[in-house]
């Protein structure tokens, strides 16, 4: 689903709230005052009850806020001048991207211990600890313990504190996901053990045949 597919949704799902309490609604709303030289100004949604008129823009986080900002303090100074009217800005965060399937996950392990083969060990790590992840994400997401917005460390807190992973692999775990940041963050000469590599690789592998 695209930024513009969620914004409509997120849009539709305001609008029944607001028809749901008996508000008149309209989405794509031309409001009955212009903006400075006579622009008009067409709202997300606009709900009228008895006297009540709310103005109402959604946005998508780190998509459309921006660039409508400057339309949109124009248009909540018109409104506090008019009895009634009320203008709301609702930001809703993006909906995460579908996990991969565990086919797709173990073809990327499989490369990632090609790539340890050919001794790339820096193109090793990244792929072993991005099929990591997402084995992470998908155990914790069938445990119904997944949350929205988390480090790779913090992932591996959760799978500990689940009993998703022993206690003592925490810590070489953390290790093996500090050597991957740092290659990352372009520490291109700090190249990790082929340990720490097959570790995740490993650990990959054992999260996913448990979900």
């Amino acid at each position: 689903m695209n930024a513009r597919e969620e914004h409509d949704r997120a849009v539709q799902k305001l609008a029944d709230e607001y028809a749901s309490k008996g508000f008149q609604v309209r989405k794509e709303a031309v409001l009955p005052f212009a903006l400075e030289g006579g622009r008009p100004f067409r709202a997300d949604i606009l709900a009228e009850r008895d006297g009540e008129h709310h103005v109402v823009e959604v946005t998508i986080r780190g998509i459309r806020g921006a660039p409508q900002a400057p339309r949109w303090d124009e248009i909540a100074r018109l409104v506090r001048t008019r009895p009634g009217w009320h203008f709301k800005i609702v930001p809703v965060d993006r909906d995460p991207p579908p996990l991969p399937a565990p086919e797709r996950i173990e073809a990327e392990l499989t490369n990632a211990e090609a790539l340890l083969d050919q001794d790339k060990l820096a193109a090793a790590m990244l792929l072993a600890a991005a099929a990591f992840e997402a084995s992470a994400r998908r155990r914790l997401l069938a445990a119904g313990e997944l949350p929205k917005k988390e480090s790779l460390t913090a992932l591996v807190e959760h799978l500990v504190s689940g009993g998703h992973v022993d206690q003592e692999e925490f810590v070489p775990l953390r290790d093996a996901i500090e050597l991957r940041n740092a290659i990352v963050h372009g520490h291109l000469d700090e190249l990790p053990e082929r340990d720490a590599i097959q570790r995740l690789i490993t650990g990959a592998r054992r999260l996913l045949h448990a979900s």
